[in-house]
Parts: structure tokens; sequence; C-alpha cells
């Protein structure tokens, strides 16, 4: 990001350049630390990284194993441990998930500073860091997987690491395939599969067996409470085998098309679509899944556009559960309009942009005097 001169702060700001350093800036700040602060006073900060993930990386610190109550591959809990060992480990895995919003940011080719604010007005992203999970790490390797998708060994580590670490990201495999990066699939899903196998062996395979039931059996608990189409279906009083197979099509329908656009050269709409993908796939889809949509939308627009300010709307919608259906509905209305703003074609994108949003405004970074 260019940051500006002193001399060029020296003059009045222009009510455009005003407003952005209100809203991408100054909003922000006021919005994020007391948020966390907030739910750090009432016990809330980090929840799932003290309950589940935290819990995990002591039992494996200590030579035990996870299972069968850990939710996750066994790469979380190992790659965790060295919070064991400090003080304050939910502040400091905290700080972490902020830091890797921006890293994330700028590994996808966001340049434009108030794409950085804009992000932290996401509620979604808000939850990934008050709730403590790996949404945002996932993020951070999906951005790495595009940085280095040119470099063979870049993206089977970065790729494969976020697929061992969860599985929801394998729709990656598709897009690498698709944009004819066949061998990078196959080496993203050995590493995948190496990693998570190696780390089961020195649990000596504990809870490997029943991995697969543990995981369908928390998907049936849940999936009522999930941000899904099968939700909103079944909510509506569709038949709940039918709500599956609409939920199936809808996820296929993506990676079809993802398949379809990477097959044509058409990179990253073929990378957005499959990192929606992994949110349409996913069976159990909380309020903080949905910061993976920082991916399609800062590989296709770099800029501040739409697509950035849609995402705040997600403020509707509750972080624990999916609330009433029609909270479920704006869920998935808010995704399914972030994603078609930031895949619609140039042109037609910039005749539907507000003036306000003129891509001539400034950009640049405000440096203090």
């Amino acid at each position: 990001m260019r940051l500006p001169s002193r001399s060029s702060l020296r003059g009045r700001p222009s009510p455009r350049r005003l407003r952005d350093l209100v809203l991408f800036l100054a909003l922000p700040l006021a919005i994020v630390p007391p948020f966390l602060s907030y739910h750090y006073r009432r016990g809330l900060l980090g929840v799932d990284f003290e309950r589940t993930l935290l819990p995990a990386a002591r039992a494996v610190a200590a030579g035990a194993s996870p299972y069968p109550g850990f939710g996750y591959p066994p790469l979380a809990a190992f790659a965790l441990t060295p919070f064991t060992l400090v003080p304050g480990p939910d502040i400091v895995f905290a700080a972490l998930l902020v830091a890797a919003v921006p890293a994330s940011l700028w590994l996808l080719g966001v340049r434009d500073w108030r794409c950085y604010g804009a992000a932290f007005l996401w509620t979604p992203v808000l939850a990934a860091v008050q709730t403590g999970n790996v949404t945002i790490l996932l993020l951070l390797g999906t951005a790495i997987c595009w940085r280095r998708r040119d470099s063979l060994c870049g993206v089977a580590a970065a790729g494969g690491l976020a697929i061992a670490a969860k599985i929801l990201c394998w729709p990656l495999l598709a897009w690498l395939a698709a944009t004819r990066r066949v061998a990078a699939a196959v080496w993203t899903a050995a590493v995948a599969v190496a990693v998570t196998l190696a780390l089961w062996g020195l649990l000596g395979f504990s809870g490997l067996a029943g991995y697969p039931a543990s995981l369908s059996r928390l998907g049936r608990s849940v999936a009522s409470d999930s941000y899904t189409v099968k939700a909103i279906l079944v909510d509506a009083g569709v038949d709940p085998a039918l709500a599956r197979a609409a939920w199936a099509a809808v996820a296929l329908a993506a990676l079809v098309a993802a398949f379809l656009l990477g097959r044509r050269g058409d990179d990253r709409r073929a990378f957005g679509l499959a990192a929606f993908a992994m949110i349409l796939a996913s069976p159990i889809v909380w309020l903080h899944s949905y910061a993976l949509l920082l991916a399609p939308v800062a590989v296709m627009r770099p800029r501040l556009s739409p697509a950035w300010l849609v995402p705040i709307a997600f403020v509707l919608v509750p972080g624990t559960g999916n609330g009433e259906a029609w909270q479920t509905a704006t869920a998935l209305g808010v995704a399914a309009s972030t994603v078609a703003l930031a895949l619609a074609p140039e042109g037609r994108r910039q005749a539907a942009a507000p003036a306000a949003l003129d891509p001539r405004a400034s950009t640049t970074m405000p440096r203090p005097r």
C-alpha cells in the first residue's frame, strides 16, 4: 500500500477522503477493540479455542490422544501445542487471528487500504476472532495457496496443510485440477493425506476408525442450526432427504462452474467459486464460516467495491446458531450477493457501482505526522 508524503497531508482533506478515513479507519478501530474486550471480560473470547482446540493441544503435548471427543483432524491439535506454553493463550491466539486477516488480504493481492478496514466491519470476521476457531487460519492457508499457485511445492504445502487442518478446504483440489495444475492437485492431496496419517500415527491411530461416524453424528446434531441451504429448506417444510439433495446440488453446481471457468482459463473466478464452495459444501456452517468469503472478494475485487460492503449486512444474523428462518435466508442471500458482485464481469460491475465508490478515490494509507 502506497503511503502519501507529508506534504500531501498538509492540505484540508476532501470530503471523500474524510469519509474514507471515518468509515474504514476510525470505525473499525472504534468497533474491534471494544468488541474483543467486551467478550474477554465475560469469558467469551476464544470459546472454541479454550473449550476444544487448547484441551486437544494439551492432550497431545502430554502424549495422550484428544480423540474421540475432538472434532478436528490431528493437525489442529499438534499445530497449537506451542500455545500450551504461553501465558494468556486465548489472547495470543486472538491476536494471531487478527493479524492473519490483513496478511491474507495482502497475499490475495489487495493493496487498497480501505478494503482492510472494510474486512473488520464484517461480523463473520469478528465472530471468527471472538470464537477462536481455525476459520481465519484456513483463509490464510487458502491465500497462500493462491499466492503460490504456480509453485508446485508452495501450493502443495499450503493447500495440503489447509485440507489437513479441516477437510472443508478440499474444493481447492478441484480448482487446481480445473486450471490444469493436475500435478499440484495430486501433490496437495498427497500432502494432506500424508500429514494426517503421520500425525494420527503418532497417536497410535486412536480415534481414526470412529472419526467419520463422529463427524456424521456431529453434523446431524447441529445441522438444523447451521446457515445452509438444507437448513432453510427444512425450515420451509421440505422433506429432509430432498433438502439434503438440494444442498448437494447447489454445492455441486458451484464446483462445476468453478471447474468450467478453470478450463476456460479464468483462474480468478475459478478460485473464487472454489473458495465459495468450501462454505456451500460444508454440512455445518456458522456465522464465522462466511469469513472465507474474503477469498473470492479479495481476488476479484482488490479495490473497494460493493462486494466489500454487502457482507456488513451479516450483522442482521446471530453468531450462535442460525436464528429464525428469515435470518438463515438473509445469511445465504448476503453470501450469494457478495459472490455474485465479486465475480460479475468488470464492465457490468462498474456500471452498477455507486459514484461514492469511484475507483479514482484515494486508496493511500494515512501516515501520522
